[in-house]
């Protein structure tokens, strides 16, 4: 069962990529908590013109985790990449992509792609994350944030006004154009979000 309003029409007007060849979720997530504290004051996580950050597998020319800056309205592109070029001093433009080595370039640019169409990706900020990551309810959470559906894992049985309790990390994903949360059954019948944060071996905090 899902808790499900009706989509809304919504397209991405920019996404920029940001590739270091980061090999696992640790370092993924490392990357999105200097992205994001670079951003801070030029870009708004929510809000109608809330931007997201998002992770992708690249996987030209090796596997590896990219991330994809993606937002509509506010700042041109060209100032987002200054301001991480300078928050990230490794990192180099290579045909629009922020990159450590311009191999990357062509797998970054498929990962900024899915960001655009909304069919892959694993949101780690995004308009609305405050009111999911907390104990509420799967109406709830889709009612204030940016996300389409709450959705259990392999039938797990879900209504609108079930306890959901993501408190500190939820991490919804794309596909088809919607962004989804995937929640399996927890201690006491609560719904909790299918990726925990203890399963990534480094920054808890981020």
């Amino acid at each position: 069962m899902t808790a499900e309003p009706t989509p809304a029409a919504s397209t991405t007007a920019h996404a920029l990529a940001v590739d270091t060849a980061a090999p696992g979720l640790a370092a993924i997530e490392h990357l999105v908590h200097r992205i994001d504290e670079a951003l801070t004051g030029l870009l708004t996580e929510d809000g109608a013109e809330g931007y997201v950050l998002s992770t992708h597998v690249a996987r030209d020319p090796a596997a590896r985790f990219a991330a994809v800056v993606s937002w509509r309205g506010g700042p041109e592109p060209e100032q987002v990449t200054a301001r991480l070029l300078t928050a990230l001093p490794e990192l180099t433009t290579v045909d629009g992509a922020l990159v450590t080595e311009a191999a990357l370039a062509s797998g970054a640019h498929a990962a900024a792609e899915e960001a655009l169409r909304r069919s892959a990706g694993r949101l780690a900020r995004y308009p609305g994350r405050t009111a999911v990551e907390r104990r509420t309810t799967p109406a709830a959470a889709v009612a204030a944030s940016c996300l389409d559906a709450v959705k259990g894992l392999a039938g797990v049985p879900l209504t609108p006004d079930a306890v959901l309790d993501a408190t500190g990390f939820a991490r919804p994903t794309w596909g088809d154009g919607r962004c989804t949360l995937l929640v399996q059954q927890g201690t006491g019948g609560v719904l909790v979000p299918f990726e925990a944060r203890d399963q990534i071996a480094c920054c808890s905090s981020h």
